[in-house]
């Protein structure tokens, strides 16, 4: 008998929700035992059970539920052993799970490409995705055409010919929301097909050389100005699919380039200003629908960060090439946005493990989400998303463990606590801090790039140099209550109490141990 797996029944829990958590088994003949579980938020104790459970051989699931108080969302951690006699315990596992008003209060994103008409594995890819924590999903080219959104048939070829079926795209948006999970379908702001944008040149966006522009030879750029021709028709495709299908919002995309055009007529388009716009009216034509759109290579975040957006989703490419980069955008776009959450999209091959979990490890600190896992565990390494890569055990442990740990304390790092660039901890060489405040809690996320010299997040490099038993100096003067530590990267990821002392002016904490990501955090006695 053993306990084999254990997760949340929903990417996401809503405020007064039963909180259910499904544990999986697995026995070789009939028995007795308990599963204890305890439940802590932060580094105190939540609950605790011992579950008495019967088993059969085989494999099969048992679910248990548990009420959590109404207070504001918070995230919770959860262990589990199988017992069955007081000498006889299993190995520990572990998972966490949130409580959200909104799920765009934390975007946690996937993203689902295949939608051919005989898919039988809806039911297991979603399964597999809450293990962690997913609570939105990008249907990435669902559609027909660029220009016509919804497929005439129920069974039709997307733009480079894939097979697609509306049936299997029905499935996924009721299977997500059975899971809480948000279903977005992608478009893009100003591309059609290229037989449309010849038959609406009118409608066309042109160069300075007043020749039209074309993507990758088979989309056209149409002008995607406030009131425009095609603007008002790509609204009217969005309102044609809420009208449809369940989708929960619209997740807009652009190329990065160009960034400027001009109509048929010779007039100046400003792009920037064409995006708010159209985002802006589609937001106040659907209230109750979540809207993102694609900052590629950070661009134009000035204006998009004003635009009436849910979250902001980012796309990095080389020409941002430092983890320092990383860290600035995110924390550019959430001060220019009024701290509004931010998803990261970035691209690394599943065969670069140091540089995911370095990326990981800082945008996750830093208020931030990644667009990382989607169709059956699969990982997401290239622009055009099927282009997924299979994801090896290590990686898929420790792309579970960063997830855990990221909704687990997501009080603490998530998007609603405060960045606090002030604070500057004193620390060994070659490591970075990414610090964040929450009424009396102060966290500091420590990132090692010891050894690493300028490697950047899109060039292979190893692992940093681990870092063992060091000290932290904290320049801080108010009353300290108590100071704990924790790491996604060991076999518990729990706050421990940590070592401290302070003279009034600052703190001195001790790490045990720092292989790429440990959490510091310190309660106040005032805040």
């Amino acid at each position: 008998m053993k306990l084999v797996d254990f997760y949340p029944s929903l990417g996401s829990f809503r405020r007064g929700e039963s909180v259910q958590l499904i544990f999986e088994l697995t026995a070789e003949e009939p028995g007795q035992a308990s599963i204890h579980l305890s439940i802590t938020h932060l580094a105190e104790p939540a609950a605790e059970f011992d579950i008495p459970i019967s088993v059969r051989p085989g494999s099969q699931e048992i679910s248990f539920d548990w009420q959590p108080s109404e207070d504001s969302p918070r995230g919770f951690g959860a262990s589990a052993y199988l017992a069955r006699l007081p000498t006889e315990r299993g190995e520990t596992m572990w998972t966490a799970f949130d409580v959200l008003d909104n799920w765009t209060d934390y975007p946690r994103y996937g993203f689902l490409c295949d939608f051919g008409p005989d898919r039988k594995d809806i039911e297991q890819v979603l399964d597999k995705l809450l293990k962690y924590h997913i609570n939105g999903l990008q249907f990435y080219d669902w559609q027909y055409r660029h220009d016509q959104l919804f497929p005439s048939q129920p069974e039709y070829s997307d733009p480079l010919g894939r097979p697609s079926s509306l049936g299997t795209i029905e499935a996924f948006i009721g299977a997500a929301h059975q899971r809480h999970m948000a279903a977005m379908p992608y478009l893009a702001i100003y591309a059609a097909s290229k037989d449309f944008a010849q038959s609406h040149a009118s409608w066309a966006l042109y160069n300075e050389k007043g020749s039209p522009y074309f993507f990758e030879d088979f989309l056209g750029l149409m002008d995607p100005s406030a009131g425009s021709p095609w603007s008002l028709h790509l609204l009217d495709q969005c309102r044609q699919i809420t009208e449809k299908l369940r989708f929960d919002g619209f997740h807009v995309d652009q190329y990065g380039e160009p960034r400027s055009g001009f109509t048929s007529s010779g007039s100046s388009v400003n792009l920037p200003d064409a995006f708010v716009g159209f985002v802006n009216a589609l937001k106040a034509r659907h209230p109750d629908e979540a809207v993102t759109f694609n900052a590629v290579k950070n661009w134009p975040i000035e204006s998009l960060a004003r635009a009436s957006l849910d979250f902001l989703y980012i796309e990095l490419w080389p020409s941002t090439p430092s983890y320092r980069d990383v860290v600035r955008v995110i924390s550019e776009a959430r001060s220019k946005s009024g701290g509004k959450p931010v998803v990261i999209a970035i691209y690394l091959p599943a065969d670069r493990p140091n540089n995911i979990r370095l990326a990981d490890a800082l945008i996750l600190s830093s208020g931030a989400t990644r667009i990382e896992l989607g169709e059956n565990e699969r990982l997401l390494a290239d622009a055009y998303f099927p282009k997924h890569e299979a994801v090896g055990d290590d990686l898929r442990r420790t792309l579970r463990a960063y997830c855990d740990f990221a909704v687990r304390y997501g009080e603490l790092i998530g998007p609603r606590a405060e960045d606090l660039a002030s604070l500057e901890p004193i620390l060994p060489d070659g490591i970075w801090s990414v610090s964040r405040r929450t009424d009396r809690r102060i966290a500091i996320n420590l990132v090692n790039m010891r050894g690493l010299g300028d490697a950047g997040w899109g060039e292979q490099h190893p692992s940093p140099d681990p870092l063992k038993e060091f000290m932290v100096r904290v320049p801080l003067r108010e009353g300290i209550r108590q100071v704990h530590y924790a790491s996604p990267d060991g076999s518990d990821p729990s706050m421990i109490p940590a070592s401290w002392r302070s003279d009034g002016q600052s703190v001195e904490i001790e790490i045990p141990q720092l292989e790429f990501w440990s959490l510091i955090l310190i309660e106040t006695i005032s805040g």
